[in-house]
């Protein structure tokens, strides 16, 4: 589907975001905390939850005035296999598709011109999901 509007672009943005695994795994905790470190993590995780759903909230905002459809995105049944693995395996998995979602952002990005509001938008998207992305690496290491 070639994307051709700002809000095709940011559409796109807001489904991929709210159907990501994080997303997930902030709706659905079968990850089994043990000890100080689990609890640490769970708490790195939650609260980059929050920040996504920040994000997210941000987006539709500005999307539901402004047409008359706001695209949230579903899960992957490949989530589902991803239930009580460790709490370690779980932040690799997590980096690995926060990477994506900041690929995509970046790629979406690029084809919005300067200046304009959903462009602005993205940028604060991105600074939020790089922000997630640098403390689940940080929490893996």
């Amino acid at each position: 589907m070639a994307l051709s509007t700002d809000l095709e672009i940011l559409n796109r943005v807001q489904r991929d975001v709210s159907g990501c695994f994080l997303q997930y795994v902030g709706d659905c905790w079968p990850w089994t905390t043990i000890g100080a470190d689990g609890d640490k993590l769970k708490s790195i995780v939650d609260q980059c939850v929050a920040r996504q759903r920040e994000s997210i909230r941000l987006m539709t905002e500005y999307l539901a005035p402004r047409q008359t459809r706001v695209e949230a995105g579903a899960f992957s049944a490949d989530f589902t296999d991803l239930h009580y693995v460790s709490l370690k395996f779980l932040i690799k998995q997590l980096i690995a598709t926060q990477s994506r979602v900041v690929e995509v952002i970046d790629r979406m990005s690029t084809m919005l011109p300067s200046g304009d509001e959903v462009l602005e938008i993205l940028e604060v998207v991105g600074r939020n999901e790089r922000s997630n992305l640098a403390a689940l690496k940080a929490s893996g290491s």
